[in-house]
């Protein structure tokens, strides 16, 4: 690989002035005292047509200066010759005879001595810069007439958050002119309330460069302040430093009465249906102690009920039966016929007493009161196996406490209730009956290995309400006592669980109620 040339350090210096010179965007020219030019640069070419071999060495008035501008260029070249220097515009002729609107800067050029040596001049193109400077001044025309055009408040700001412009909506809307709103004037359409934290905002974004929106009130030509949000960001140069703030305020005033009206046609609502709920709340429980009431009623007319037909009819059958006795004890004296007729209505008397106690016992069974929910329930059980030929099997602790009476009474129900669907609905040939405490509370289950519950009819039994009254009888009786009811189907049978909280100790109310219900 070829070594890369030495650079001559001390040569720099003498260089670097010419290259700049060549590569200025701007026409320098250099002369002598008396006007031969001995410096020409690049830019100068391009903007004169000239080159440097062209110009050099010849004086300069026979090159850019005309017959009209000669006395023109002669004097200004006499004020620099005289010390002073010059800055102006000048037609300066081209090599093709036209002529280029220059801004040009002539200035004498002394040597380390003080002396004069020459004099240099700087030309820029004024055609281009008006030309530029049109497009810009055109542009910002465009710009104004639309931010004019548009329904909110626009203004510019400079570098340091001082605005230079607004549009004549701002002016329209707060009923203010451009001198009432230079300097603080600005403020005055501001809410005092809300103005320190505006401006502490404000004083945040300029300091950060940070783009700033807020919610704030403005004050409109006919004194009410209004709601806009105000947007302002930044435009930066090149080099990233912010050269304007454009700002933005939108009026927000009818969307957030509106919004606050529907917040309070909201409210308004919820607050309805509160009032609503609670009704329905008060009117639901009415009718769910109505559905109590009528659940005790029925099982005091029950209980009233078994006791009249073991007690009344009852001893009724039992009195019929001893004259039966006594007439059973003539039969000698009797035809055949009429002993027979006599000893059949023995039989009939004994079988109406047997199902006058199954039905008393059914419709409240005595155990239940006297002995507790375990022997009333062995003794359903037994009984129901006999009847129906399903088989029972009974899981009950052998240490199963006296429960409350409103709590052995639901879960007998639920027993109940359950071994009549098995019987009816399921065509198990087994059932089978849990009851297991679990600290405070109990659970009752009742399982099957039957056909199981459809599944569109199982969905309607979980709603409340829904589908067969024994099951919203069951999970109406749990309820008045905090209680649950789950259901548990599939195509090799269905499971029942009631979950009733308990109490660890049985109150004095309860033993008097289940004593007065003996009495």
């Amino acid at each position: 690989m070829a070594e890369s040339p030495q650079r001559n350090p001390s040569a720099e210096p003498v260089r670097l002035p010419d290259l700049f010179l060549k590569a200025v965007k701007a026409a320098i020219i250099g002369t002598d005292l008396s006007g031969i030019v001995n410096f020409w640069n690049p830019f100068a070419e391009e903007l004169y047509g000239w080159s440097s071999e062209e110009v050099v060495g010849r004086n300069i008035m026979e090159i850019t200066v005309s017959s009209e501008t000669e006395e023109e260029a002669r004097k200004y070249m006499a004020s620099v010759l005289a010390g002073n220097s010059w800055a102006g515009e000048f037609q300066v002729r081209c090599k093709d005879a036209g002529f280029v609107s220059a801004f040009v800067t002539l200035a004498l050029v002394k040597d380390d001595d003080g002396a004069a040596v020459g004099v240099v001049g700087v030309s820029q193109d004024i055609a281009g810069l008006k030309e530029a400077e049109g497009a810009l001044r055109q542009s910002e025309e465009q710009f104004r007439a639309f931010a004019n055009s548009l329904p909110g408040l626009c203004w510019i700001a400079n570098s340091d958050g001082q605005v230079i412009w607004r549009n004549e909506r701002w002016y329209e809307y707060t009923g203010t002119t451009p001198e009432q709103m230079e300097g603080q004037g600005a403020w005055s359409v501001h809410d005092v309330k809300m103005l320190p934290a505006v401006l502490e905002r404000w004083k945040s974004s300029i300091e950060g460069g940070t783009a700033f929106e807020m919610e704030f009130p403005l004050r409109g030509a006919d004194g009410v302040y209004r709601w806009f949000l105000t947007r302002i960001r930044p435009v930066r140069d090149e080099a990233g430093k912010i050269t304007r703030w454009y700002g933005t305020a939108t009026n927000i005033d009818e969307q957030r009465q509106l919004l606050k009206s529907l917040s309070e046609a909201r409210d308004d609502l919820e607050k309805r249906v509160e009032e609503r709920t609670a009704e329905l709340r008060t009117a639901t429980e009415s009718l769910r102690d109505l559905s109590a009431r009528l659940l005790r009623m029925r099982d005091d007319e029950q209980r009233r009920l078994a006791r009249e037909l073991h007690d009344s009819v009852g001893q009724l059958l039992a009195a019929i039966g001893m004259n039966i006795a006594v007439v059973m004890s003539e039969a000698a004296r009797l035809t055949p016929e009429a002993a027979k007729c006599v000893a059949e209505n023995a039989g009939l008397v004994d079988e109406v007493s047997r199902e006058i106690r199954t039905i008393s016992h059914l419709l409240h069974p005595p155990l239940l009161d006297e002995a507790g929910l375990a022997s009333a329930l062995r003794w359903y059980a037994e009984g129901f196996a006999k009847r129906s030929r399903i088989e029972v099997e009974l899981e009950i602790p052998r240490d199963l406490r006296r429960l409350p009476n409103d709590t052995e009474i639901t879960m007998f129900r639920v027993v109940q209730e359950c071994l009549t669907n098995i019987h009816r609905h399921s065509g198990s040939a087994t059932a089978t009956i849990r009851i297991n405490p679990q600290g405070d509370r109990i659970v009752v289950e009742v399982q099957d290995r039957g056909k199981g519950i459809p599944a569109e009819k199982l969905q309607r039994l979980t709603k409340v309400g829904q589908v067969g009254v024994g099951f919203n009888g069951m999970r109406e009786r749990l309820r008045q006592l905090g209680g649950t009811l789950e259901i548990r189907s599939e195509e090799n049978g269905t499971l029942v669980r009631a979950i009733l909280p308990i109490e660890h100790s049985e109150s004095e109310a309860h033993r008097g109620k289940r004593k007065s219900s003996q009495a």
